[in-house]
Formats: C-alpha cells, structure tokens, sequence
C-alpha cells in the first residue's frame, strides 16, 4: 500500500488526530501564558488614623489588576477601577471592625488583603434639653442637641417612647418628679442619657369624671340602648365598596370587645360586607375626653374610623354640622403603622379641614390595643394615641362655630374608598376592627 493510499483511507482519523494536537498545544500556550503572566499580581491597603474616629485607607495592591472591592468594617463598601483612589472613612462607635480589599484582573482571578481596625473613642456626646412652656406648664419641649452622627433615638417618659422627633412635646397631667430618657442608636448600639423633670402642677384641664362608657360587657349584637346599626352600599359618599349589614357576621359582642369584620362577599350589589354603628339620638357630647381602646386591622384598602359628627348632621348636613375625627388608618405597607386626626367644617359655604398624623416606631397598629382620644374644651381641641398628643387646633375663631355644639360618636370600618384606594391581591379577608370600650369623660363643672 502507498502512503498516498493510507493517506486517502484513513483521512478522517488523521483529520481528528492533527485537530486533538493542534487544541492541546493552544491550551498549554494559553495555560502558560495564563500561569506566567495573568496571575502575577497581590491586593494590598494601607491606613493611616486621621483622628479618633476618621480612618483614611490607601490601596498598596501591585502587579496587574483592574477591580477593586472595598469593605470598611463599618457597613461601607466600594466598587471601583481607580487603583490610586484613597477613602477616608468616619467609625463613630468603639470596637474592632474588619476591612478587607479584593482585587481581580480581567480573567476573573481574585487576591485579597485583610486587616482589623481597632477604634477607641465613640464619637458622641447624647443630650437634651427640656423647656417647659410658661402659659402650660403640664407641657414640656423636650429637644435633641446630641453631637455626632447617629442612626435614630427615642424618648422615653411616662411608660411611653416617642421615636425620631427632634423636638417632641410631651404631656405630663400631674404634678411630681419624672425620668426623661433620651436613647441614641449607632450600628445597633445605643447610648442614653438621663435628666429628671419637676412638674409643679396638676393640669386644671385635665377631664376626670365619666359621664358616658361602652365596655362592651355582654354577649351578641351591639346594645341597642347605645347603638344604631348603619346599612347601605351607597358608597357613603367617598367611594366605599362595602356594604354595612346588620348582620353579626359583621358586628358582634363577645369577650368584653366589640369586633367588627370585613369580609370579601357578594352582598347588595356590592363585592365586601361591613359594619357602622353610631350613638347619634342615643348620646352626644359637647366637651370633654372621648376615647377607645382599639386594635385596627391592615392591609391594602382597609379604612377603620372612630370619630364624631355634630348631633344636627340631620338638619344642616355636612360639612356644616362638622366633623372630629379622633381616628382613621389608611391600610397599606406604611399606612399600617400611621393615625390620622382631622377636624372638617364649613368656612362660608367651603368644605375646610386641618388634620395630622402619627406614625408608631416599630411594628403596625394591628399589633395591639392603642388608646385614641382627643381632649375637647371652648379653646381647643387635642389628639392623642397612647397618651402621645400629636394634634391641637384653636376652635375660638368664629369660622370653626361648629365645634361649640354636641356630637355623636361613629366606630365603622370601610373597605375601599378614595383615600385608601382599593384592595388588592396583598389584601388579606376576613379584617377585624377591635373595641375593647369606648368612654366619655367631663368635668363636674
């Protein structure tokens, strides 16, 4: 056989033979080249103290590199290609905190250098001041003039705490000697400070005497002798989707609390059932302190209410008659943790309003139980939630007559509206609107 024969018979296996050498060369050139020189390089950092709590770091890496990953130890962190860029970095809390650099070329390999920074001096001093206001001294300003940098802090007083208000004014009813705390947080740590506060006085406004209270003490329906039960789908003039039913699938009595349900059912041309129940031609009040202990529902779309309107709504209507109210909730992923208190009224012939907010510091107010109230005397009217006062208004202007006249009290929880908006596929049925009671104090005189 020629060699030109063995060659044309056995060109195929030759082709593959040539075509295995060929790669296996091109791959000990590239694993060479790679080995020589891609991998020839280190990660490398200085640091230099620039006071107690300032650190400046200085890359120090050599060979050939591109990236460069930062972490400080401090929760900092940088991505960058600049090899001569320099970071000064603030650690405001004592403690050892590890740094590391990474560094990686263009194939992908990776060198990293490591070190522990020790910090002795945290870089905060935490105090207040607290300022008691002449003309109401049962009122104090407390107002945060820590120094340094800081995450967040609460006050503390009276079993309560009040997170992030930089000036905060607290309520204290009754004379006598009390702790004021001030926390402060740093990357989870906290540091606080103390001052004790004298109150010489009892508030001469304080409300004592109960005049009026539902505690919710029996079993069934809610008592008729104090309350209406509300019914309709009309959208009760905001859009609602709910239907109010008389049903004690959606109101009822049990355990020593008032639970009302909403829940996502056909009923009356309407997709959702609830309930509203008021006292209005069973009681009403002019003055006092109206509150309840409540524990709200959440939720997308969820819109709970307890709150008050002039007892000749019938009459006059409404905005004319006015409106308190002591609670609303919009539910939602922030709206959750958040209370409104808003007043409405008419000011020659115009719907007017003024309201405010409060947002709890952790958690949502479906959690537990909080008290809402407002105090209401001839000069203003204040809104509380846990004591907390978050609203005042002056109602002495001749524009706010309405606020001078007796009101009745309303506890509904509506679904939808053109405030909350909608449920949603998060919403979560059956929510519960809980009242634990529901009470009315005045003074004597």
């Amino acid at each position: 056989m020629t060699i030109q024969n063995f060659i044309n018979r056995h060109k195929k296996q030759l082709s593959k033979i040539a075509l295995a050498i060929v790669s296996g060369l091109l791959l000990f050139a590239y694993s060479c080249d790679k080995n020589e020189d891609h991998a020839d390089f280190n990660a490398g950092f200085s640091t230099e103290f620039i006071d107690d709590n300032h650190v400046r770091f200085t890359n120090t890496s050599t060979g050939e590199y591109h990236t460069l990953i930062w972490k400080f130890g401090n929760g900092e962190a940088d991505t960058t290609t600049d090899k001569s860029k320099s970071f000064v970095v603030y650690f405001p809390v004592a403690g050892n905190f590890n740094a590391s650099l990474k560094v990686s070329n263009y194939y992908g390999e990776t060198k990293s250098s490591a070190k522990s920074i020790t910090i002795s001096n945290t870089d905060l001093e935490v105090s207040f001041s607290m300022d008691i206001h002449p003309d109401e001294p049962n009122y104090v300003t407390l107002t945060n003039t820590t120094s340094g940098n800081f995450d967040s802090f609460k006050w503390i007083y009276r079993s309560m705490e009040v997170e992030n208000e930089q000036e905060h004014i607290a309520y204290f009813p009754y004379a006598g000697d009390y702790s004021v705390e001030l926390v402060v947080t740093i990357n989870g740590s906290e540091f606080s400070n103390s001052e004790n506060l004298n109150i010489t006085q009892d508030d001469p406004n304080i409300v004592t005497g109960l005049v009026w209270a539902e505690e919710f003490e029996y079993t069934g329906a809610p008592d008729p002798s104090n309350w209406n039960i509300e019914t309709g789908g009309n959208g009760w003039g905001n859009e609602e989707l709910q239907y109010y039913t008389d049903s004690e699938n959606n109101a009822s009595v049990a355990n020593g609390m008032l639970t009302i349900t909403a829940r996502e059912e056909s009923f009356g041309g309407s997709d959702y059932t609830s309930a509203r129940i008021t006292t209005q031609n069973k009681f009403d009040v002019k003055y006092g302190r109206i509150e309840a202990s409540i524990k709200l529902p959440y939720g997308q779309g969820m819109w709970p209410a307890f709150w008050m309107l002039g007892a000749n709504f019938s009459s006059v209507g409404w905005p004319q008659c006015g409106e308190i109210d002591i609670m609303e909730m919009v539910g939602g992923t922030s709206g959750d943790k958040t209370t409104y208190c808003t007043l409405h009224w008419d000011n020659a012939g115009e719907h007017a309003q003024y309201g405010e907010s409060y947002s709890i510091g952790s958690g949502v107010l479906a959690d537990d139980f909080h008290v809402y109230a407002v105090e209401w005397n001839e000069q203003h009217i204040r809104g509380f939630i846990d004591e907390t006062e978050y609203f005042v208004i002056d109602i002495t202007p001749t524009e706010l007559s309405e606020f001078h006249n007796n009101f009745f009290i309303i506890l509904n929880l509506a679904v939808g509206g053109n405030w909350p908006g909608p449920p949603n596929a998060s919403t979560e049925f059956p929510q519960t609107m809980q009242v634990d009671y529901v009470r009315v104090y005045q003074d004597s005189n």
